[in-house]
């Protein structure tokens, strides 16, 4: 069997269902090839979605026109906005969801596309005219050829299981690894190595006593993620399920202890590097030894099920002990575990060797997204997926990649990470990694990529009608609220009655809204009759097309048992406010952030030929000519980002290339 396609997409986790997405909606004929159809995104660890920074990339996501917040959405057992009483760049939203639900609305998702098809079988090489890659082959005997191919295999890569001193082959528990791909892509000459993560026991609830835990609830006014204008379920009025905080005592610590030389954590029976910020059980014990107690959440798998996840008990210790420990822990001392946890070791691939389009240096029209890299989480993979398929589709049509830069979004400076610094232990994101987090917040992600999205032909009409409307009326009312003016008599009464200091001379709206102690909430009572009139969303046209609106896929994704309205005009305004009162009260912190902005932009325009011999610069020092000719950067301002090399050496740079 041979079929001729533009774009082939290996995987269909996080990664895998947002390149082929992309990649089918910009009109590629695309193949997504996968081993098991009912794990379309499959959340093999926590079934959540965002958190601090990772919100923030799940945001961005959807405004370039990806389905992972609206899966998210449609999918949300719990809504919560971390980290709400700091600034608004901090702000997190993250949502635990329906893992089944999760992964049948992506299925459903997909099956509509036009351009898309679908293969259930493993992916065992690749075939190439010896420079690039044409296609892939298959453990069934079939024969894809292809433009370009994204592979976006996770954990699967050698995959290796480890509980206690039992050690399976998978790339999940019950999930078989690939072997020959991984070996044929490091025989090109692509650097491999071995990473580690884990996953903790799923917990029966009925056998848990939740009385003697910390109840978790959502917010009480629940946002969303996508921009699009529908309401969540849990907006809709389905109430959301609540989570449960548990801690780690002594008695669960010596058990722990006394078994940790049976853990191939410790034995070096693994060898990968585990990520820093979500660690084993094991790893916590003996790095903060000093501890008498950690916190564990229970979290809910899904509406109509018992099984729940235990975060913070991830661990490859034997079945045994893992048991022991849980039963010590209070609230837990009947439990019933339907899964144990384990850890698992897999190969990825050096992402130094990665174009900022996510195409291999060496091996043209491959591209890598998501665990292949070196990343950790569902929202990296699915952004780099998203990137991929967007580079790949860009590629075969002749057009311009698009590579976001790091003060247009966390995207942007994620891919920016992996291809310039490399990874020596699982990469996630944090709000610390971006130098213009107060520029790229979660509420403002529409402003900043729809409209490059909706240039590029994947963000759909529907949407950029959608953020031209809210972004016109936000400025429209920032103009409002500098217009409306009060005089000292009128107002410092009411100023007082709020705690913040009088006036001596006339201010504007606009001015209170600077001050810390006030907000738009707190001024509402003057604000003259009329201001908001007028903000609605804007007409919902028939537009045709061969591909259905976003908004169409939202409205036929399965969401059985939920009344969901589809209009969220309140929502809209809401949302619009906000970016009034953001824009208005942090005005002087962002015009700062853009002009450091644009000062390091011009170093961009400083390039650096893709053949450039480093060795002939004898005046910087032997580590930086070195680091300069691996990383090959195309511009000053990728060279002042690789580590080791200084400030005095760009200096020179910048003397050699005319500057």
């Amino acid at each position: 069997m041979q079929k001729n396609y533009d774009i082939i997409v290996i995987g269909a986790g996080h990664a895998g269902c947002e390149a082929a997405s992309a990649s089918a909606r910009m009109g590629m004929e695309t193949l997504l090839l996968t081993m098991d159809m009912t794990k379309f995104a499959q959340m093999s660890c926590n079934p959540s979605i965002g958190g601090i920074a990772k919100g923030q990339i799940v945001r961005e996501i959807d405004a370039l026109g990806g389905f992972t917040g609206i899966v998210a959405d449609l999918s949300t057992l719990q809504f919560r906005m971390l980290n709400g009483s700091k600034g608004p760049a901090m702000w997190s939203p993250r949502s635990q969801c329906d893992r089944m639900r999760f992964s049948s609305i992506w299925r459903n998702i997909l099956e509509k596309h036009c351009k898309l098809d679908i293969w259930q079988d493993s992916a065992v090489s690749l075939s190439t005219n010896g420079s690039s890659v044409t296609g892939v082959r298959t453990a069934m005997g079939a024969e894809f050829k292809a433009k370009r191919v994204i592979l976006t295999a996770g954990t699967f890569l050698n995959g290796k299981i480890f509980i206690g001193s039992e050690t399976l082959s998978g790339g999940r528990i019950g999930e078989p690894s690939s072997f020959s791909l991984s070996d044929q892509i490091y025989s090109f000459g692509l650097t491999k190595s071995r990473m580690k993560t884990g996953t903790p026991p799923r917990i029966d609830v009925r056998s848990v006593d939740l009385s003697k835990l910390i109840v978790q609830r959502g917010d009480e006014s629940p946002d969303k993620f996508s921009f699009l204008d529908y309401l969540s379920p849990i907006q809709a009025g389905i109430s959301q399920k609540p989570c449960y905080i548990a801690h780690t005592n002594p008695s669960v610590h010596e058990i722990l202890r006394n078994d940790f030389k049976s853990s191939p954590l410790f034995s070096g029976k693994i060898s990968g590097k585990g990520p820093r910020y979500c660690p084993s059980i094991e790893d916590k014990l003996r790095t903060f030894s000093d501890k008498d107690s950690h916190q564990l959440f229970l979290e809910p798998e899904g509406w109509n099920t018992n099984e729940y996840y235990l975060q913070g008990f991830s661990s490859s210790l034997p079945l045994d002990t893992q048991l022991s420990a849980l039963e010590k822990v209070e609230g837990f001392e009947n439990v019933k575990v339907y899964r144990p946890a384990y850890a698992i070791e897999y190969d990825y691939f050096d992402p130094l060797y990665l174009n900022h389009t996510l195409e291999s240096k060496i091996l043209g029209h491959l591209y890598f997204a998501g665990q292949v890299n070196g990343t950790t989480g569902y929202e990296e993979a699915a952004a780099q997926g998203l990137m991929a398929g967007i580079n790949a589709s860009l590629s075969i049509l002749d057009r311009e990649p698009l590579i976001l830069s790091r003060d247009q979004a966390y995207i942007g400076v994620l891919i920016d990470d992996l291809v310039t610094k490399g990874v020596d232990e699982p990469y996630r994101m944090f709000t610390s990694r971006a130098e213009h987090r107060i520029l790229l917040r979660q509420d403002n992600a529409d402003e900043r990529l729809t409209p490059v999205s909706y240039k590029i032909g994947l963000a759909d009409r529907r949407r950029m009608d959608l953020t031209s409307s809210k972004y016109s009326y936000r400025d429209t009312l920032i103009s409002t609220f500098d217009d409306i003016k009060f005089r000292p008599e009128s107002i410092n009464h009411f100023l007082s009655s709020l705690s913040s200091s009088q006036i001596s001379a006339t201010k504007s709206l606009s001015y209170f809204l600077t001050r810390p102690e006030l907000s738009l909430a707190s001024l509402m009572p003057i604000v003259p009759c009329g201001t908001f009139d007028g903000i609605s969303l804007p007409s919902n046209d028939i537009i045709e097309s061969s591909e259905p609106l976003q908004s169409d896929y939202f409205k036929s994704a399965e969401v059985s048992g939920f009344d969901i309205e589809s209009s969220a005009d309140e929502l809209f305004r809401s949302e619009v406010l906000s970016s009034a009162e953001i824009a208005i009260k942090y005005k002087g912190y962002i015009d700062k952030e853009n002009l450091l902005s644009e000062k390091l932009k011009r170093l961009s325009y400083v390039s650096i030929p893709s053949d450039f011999d480093f060795s002939k610069l004898t005046s910087i020092s032997i580590e930086s000519r070195q680091k300069l000719a691996l990383h090959r950067p195309s511009n000053i301002l990728e060279a002042s980002r690789i580590p080791g090399v200084s400030p005095a050496d760009i200096s020179v740079l910048l003397v050699y290339f005319g500057r």
